[in-house]
């Protein structure tokens, strides 16, 4: 073996493709959109605290927390949707339903009165003479109440996807430990493109068994673009 390999703990080779291996990337794609959330609701329950910096930010958390857990139980063109896979505890259901009502209703679409736009006249407090009209928005946040249900919520579900995945995980490394070794080594990684930030293209579609993905660099100041 070279220095490099001698010094890493490790070398990640990928599982090849089969229904199976095809199953544990959808079921790890929902954990991973499910710890999104998680770790949107805890940083926004910090922002509850007395002086928090994160306090003006918490409802938008919430909001990021909220699209990253409903992608989960959203079908797309590339997945299916969690709850094929992974049932919402009964006791969590009226929770699972506001959270979606409230990403239909307020985070994905403005419709309901959670945000409330006004239009009103500014007066002189002393003449009552017109000064201006603005547009005042109201935006009523999620109770903290709500917002540790949700909390909770995801904690269930993390543990339950879990209890899914894990078979899925051990049959795979079951089939991958009979591979011999050599062929572990030589496998074909993924294909990472580079692209700079002006060619950045959000209208992409991944495959249910990805072979690579693109990132995309900013230019550094006085560096010419290829």
């Amino acid at each position: 073996m070279g220095s490099d390999e001698e010094t890493q703990p490790f070398v990640v080779v990928p599982v090849r493709d089969s229904l199976e291996s095809r199953l544990f990337i959808e079921l790890s794609s929902f954990g991973s959109d499910l710890a999104e959330a998680r770790n949107a609701l805890d940083l926004a329950i910090q922002g509850f605290e007395a002086g928090s910096v994160l306090a003006d930010a918490s409802h938008h958390l919430v909001g990021l927390a909220v699209i990253a857990y409903c992608r989960t139980v959203q079908h797309s063109n590339v997945r299916g949707c969690m709850t094929d896979h992974v049932a919402v505890p009964e006791e969590l259901a009226d929770v699972h339903d506001q959270v979606r009502v409230y990403r239909n209703a307020t985070v994905a679409h403005s419709q309901s009165e959670l945000a409330v736009t006004y239009a009103v006249g500014v007066l002189d407090s002393r003449t009552l003479k017109v000064r201006d009209v603005a547009g005042l928005t109201v935006v009523v946040p999620p109770p903290a109440q709500m917002v540790l249900e949700f909390r909770g919520l995801i904690e269930e579900m993390e543990r339950r996807l879990d209890d899914v995945l894990e078979p899925v995980r051990a049959s795979l490394m079951k089939a991958l430990i009979g591979v011999d070794p050599s062929q572990l080594r030589d496998a074909a990684g993924p294909e990472i493109q580079e692209k700079w930030a002006h060619e950045f293209n959000a209208r992409t579609k991944r495959a249910p068994y990805p072979t690579g993905h693109t990132v995309y660099w900013d230019a550094v100041a006085d560096e010419p673009r290829e």
